[in-house]
């Protein structure tokens, strides 16, 4: 079973993105092919848990996964050399050869621990981008509807709206794997 882990920033998009063009094959990688993902786990801080809650109602609404995994961290940046251990053992614990690091979201630091941690244990690394003025379309539609997706705990709560926040011309690389 293949998990992705991913580090989430202040909209929720780009692991969704990830998670549609791996498991759909839209992906550029030196083996190609579409992936099975098993579990999704998401890194956050607090800083992040409107945009966690978001990226549950995404999945669940849109791509019909029910539960994410999370790694809350307790602080909202690395500031020093002992929290960017501290992230690359917790993400590390959850890791095993041949999942998935998505790397796109959140603070470079989180980020940078989260990647050494995948690239100890073998993981493949990710990360997907989308056009810059795309970006900034998503984000205001983020804003709109943040407090909506937040209180989704049911499918019949839903809104299709939420499903526009994953772009389909998004691009994901996939680096080692």
């Amino acid at each position: 079973m293949v998990k992705l882990v991913a580090t989430l920033g202040k909209t929720p998009g780009g692991v969704a993105e990830t998670y549609v063009n791996l498991t759909s094959g839209n992906f550029v990688s030196s083996s190609p092919g579409k992936v099975n993902i098993s579990e999704v786990v998401a890194v956050i801080t607090k800083e992040v848990y409107q945009s966690f809650y978001f990226l549950q109602a995404l999945f669940l609404c849109c791509l019909n996964v029910n539960k994410i995994g999370q790694i809350v961290l307790p602080f909202n940046d690395v500031t020093s050399p002992d929290e960017f251990i501290y992230v690359r053992e917790s993400v590390r614990k959850v890791l095993r050869a041949n999942d998935y690091l998505d790397f796109t979201g959140g603070r470079k630091a989180i980020s940078a621990a989260a990647v050494l941690a995948g690239r100890e244990v073998g993981a493949r690394l990710v990360s997907t981008v989308i056009d810059q003025e795309e970006y900034l379309e998503m984000n205001r539609k983020f804003h709109e509807m943040k407090d909506r997706a937040s209180r989704v705990l049911s499918k019949e709560e839903c809104s299709p709206d939420f499903c526009t926040l994953i772009s389909e011309r998004s691009k994901t690389i996939v680096y080692f794997g």
